[in-house]
């Protein structure tokens, strides 16, 4: 007899820009997420965070989130059961606001 076992991958991407302004002093306010569903944005607001938009759309593929990325992917990982299977994706930004380095995170969540 043949089992079959379905594994299912959700993924979700998390951009946010980090500053650094003096020496050990980084910033980092806000950040896109890209993929999430109707419960995980809930979790979001659950956690006092401001989303734009703040209702969701199954058509909307990103929301900002005036939170840290670092502090997003907590929620999404303690929430969701997410982790970070690679390595970032970063580069660095120059601009007349000054140096910044863009982070692009791939988050993973798998189920049976």
């Amino acid at each position: 007899m043949s089992v079959s076992v379905t594994r299912r991958t959700q993924i979700v991407g998390v951009v946010g820009d980090v500053r650094r302004d003096m020496e050990g002093h980084h910033y980092a306010e806000k950040c896109s997420v890209f993929g999430i569903r109707e419960e995980e944005l809930a979790a979001f607001h659950r956690h006092n965070l401001v989303t734009r938009p703040r209702e969701f759309n199954p058509s909307r593929d990103r929301y900002q989130v005036l939170s840290s990325p670092f502090y997003a992917m907590k929620i999404l990982a303690e929430e969701f059961g997410y982790g970070v299977d690679v390595c970032p994706i970063d580069g660095r930004v120059d601009s007349d606001a000054g140096e910044r380095r863009t982070c692009i995170y791939t988050l993973q969540a798998h189920s049976e």
